[in-house]
């Protein structure tokens, strides 16, 4: 590495390994605590009510943490030279009315399709009345990684374009469509997304071959999760009809049109000669105004065009409702959410304070930002990171993930304190990186990068990340969350370390090479069976052991609690979380299983009820 992008470690992070050795108490007169307690007494106040979707405190919250970026001397990174990077975000959607599709050829054909039966509007489609021509644009899929791209090429600005369900090769496992994130590619709301990007008027989905013979048309209840934030109109119509038009204007048919695609993989995509579409879709979308918050500092030098990427955020569940695991939720209940994540947050506002007073400072770009409902299924970096990227990603060199960091336990003088990493495989050099620069914790490097934070939204972009946490407690997702239960002087130590892997992320001449990591479990949607239980990701030994139960769970219900250790169930072995999960993926809802557990060093087998 060259010289001129080496940097000292800061003079107050050495001190700070002082601390880290001798104990985790908190300093009443440390100034750095006193700011970092000052931000999430008001991040988990009352004032901020819970920092929920739709509530005043929300935006509060915002404004707040707006603020600190600017007296950091951080420059606005949203929109119209502001902070904020605001969007709509539909939590609810109806129909509302019979929606009318009529395609018209160049021959002065007419096609009227009905609702229901020819067609059906899908549940993540925006209302809208649209007359264009019609595009034909494959799988509507663009992978970087095998240089497939359905849209190159293809005019489809103002325009309806037609696309097939799912991939190339769907069901082929000797030759398998290799694009990374083959989940996130097939996604109904990421092909949506794609074509809103490429500013087509609305997209028509087809159902590919694995759907055959019956081609059953999707219903909109299934498909309206409440997690949208594009605009565009969505449907979906019947093979057959599109069948009928593409013949008119290509040399084949769907299906020979399909299997040319899936067997050389090159695109097929192709104007739809004289056809039109004229669409008019009745929904009613429950929308509400959200808004990322963005800051940042430029770099300079040769890596100044280059961009770092430090988030957290700063959501969490409000007066409660989905999510939340309180005893006995009751309307006022607030759930303060100060470890998740106002500990977060907390940190990112003490790291631009950091960064924001190095003068003449050399190297990549720093962009932090924190991002709003997360807990809605990480709405703002998939908005960022899918939609709206303020900076290009394919010039972000790494994103830094931090996401309740506020419970680092204390441990008996000699002892280290136990910090998860996540990420530390999705970039060739991060796992001796984060193993080089930490200043004394006993770290928990998982494996993946798949998980319910902010982290994966980069991840899926190919963009190398790494996450911080230090795990899950009895508080979490219920109204004890609170800022008195934060251990500062932990937040802290875990901001030095953060501090230090960005310094050398941003100042390191070779950028992370990217890895892509192979799943090592898979939700099985809706259908996933639960326990409710809370593992503690930081146990070293055989087993799962509980942080704690759901109350009225299925676990708390057979009688396991906190302290227990799951070494079995359904008679296959449990070694770690990832096979709690994968052994627990292959049972029934509303089926008894064994469970075989330790508590107190004595075995013991319950059976638990999946639910």
């Amino acid at each position: 590495m060259p010289t001129k992008y080496r940097r000292g470690l800061p003079f107050v992070f050495a001190l700070s390994l002082v601390s880290l050795v001798a104990g985790w108490g908190a300093a009443e007169d440390d100034p750095i605590e006193a700011r970092m307690r000052k931000d999430i007494t008001f991040l988990a106040s009352d004032e901020c009510e819970g920092r929920g979707v739709g509530t005043k405190g929300l935006d509060l919250a915002a404004d707040y943490i707006a603020a600190q970026f600017k007296q950091s001397g951080l420059k606005p990174g949203g929109v119209n030279g502001t902070y904020f990077q605001p969007f709509p975000f539909a939590t609810n959607a109806k129909l509302d009315g019979e929606s009318t599709l009529t395609l018209q050829g160049p021959k002065g054909e007419k096609i009227q399709l009905k609702q229901g039966v020819d067609f059906q509007v899908l549940g993540f489609s925006a209302p809208g009345h649209v007359t264009a021509p019609l595009v034909f644009a494959g799988y509507g899929v663009t992978a970087r990684d095998i240089d497939y791209d359905d849209y190159k090429g293809l005019d489809v600005k103002g325009k309806v374009v037609v696309a097939l369900r799912r991939l190339p090769r769907w069901n082929s496992k000797e030759h398998p469509f290799d694009g990374a994130n083959r989940d996130d590619l097939a996604a109904l709301d990421g092909k949506q997304i794609r074509a809103q990007v490429k500013q087509a008027a609305a997209l028509i989905l087809v159902n590919d071959a694995s759907e055959l013979p019956k081609d059953e048309l999707a219903s909109f209840q299934t498909t309206a999760k409440g997690i949208s934030t594009v605009s565009l109109p969505f449907v979906q119509i019947k093979r057959s009809v599109i069948d009928d038009i593409l013949r008119s204007s290509t040399p084949q048919g769907l299906a020979d049109t399909e299997k040319a695609i899936d067997d050389d993989l090159k695109p097929r995509s192709t104007a739809l000669q004289g056809w039109t579409a004229e669409l008019d879709v009745k929904v009613q979308r429950d929308e509400i105004p959200v808004k990322n918050v963005i800051g940042v500092l430029e770099g300079s030098g040769p890596l100044a065009n280059e961009t770092i990427v430090i988030g957290a955020h700063y959501d969490h569940l409000g007066y409660g409702g989905a999510g939340s695991r309180a005893k006995e939720p009751k309307k006022k209940d607030i759930h303060h959410g100060a470890d998740d994540n106002g500990s977060g947050t907390t940190a990112v506002m003490e790291l631009t304070r950091r960064f924001g007073a190095m003068k003449n400072r050399e190297g990549r770009r720093l962009v932090f930002m924190t991002f709003t409902a997360e807990e809605r299924g990480l709405i703002g970096s998939r908005h960022y990171t899918r939609v709206a990227p303020m900076f290009p990603l394919k010039d972000t060199a790494a994103m830094v993930n931090l996401d309740m960091v506020g419970r680092l336990k204390v441990v008996p003088d000699g002892g280290k304190a136990k910090l998860l990493v996540e990420g530390a495989d999705t970039a060739k050099e991060f796992d001796e990186l984060v193993v080089k620069l930490n200043p004394g914790f006993q770290l928990f490097k998982e494996k993946s990068a798949f998980g319910a934070s902010d982290h994966f939204s980069f991840y899926q972009q190919k963009i190398p990340v790494i996450f911080f946490w230090t795990g899950t407690h009895d508080d979490y997702h219920r109204p004890g969350d609170t800022a008195d239960k934060i251990n500062v002087a932990g937040m802290k130590q875990i901001t030095y370390y953060t501090q230090r892997v960005i310094e050398h992320l941003s100042t390191e001449a070779k950028r992370p090479e990217y890895v892509q990591v192979k799943n090592t479990f898979k939700m099985a949607g809706g259908s996933f069976p639960k326990l409710g239980i809370l593992p503690d990701y930081t146990f070293g030994g055989k087993g799962v052991l509980l942080e704690g139960v759901t109350d009225a769970g299925p676990a708390a219900l057979a009688g396991l609690k906190k302290g227990d250790v799951i070494v079995e169930m359904a008679g296959k072995a449990v070694g770690d979380v990832n096979g709690y999960m994968s052994v627990l993926q292959t049972q029934k809802s509303g089926v008894a299983i064994d469970v075989k557990l330790l508590r107190d060093g004595k075995d013991l087998q319950l059976k638990v009820t999946p639910k």
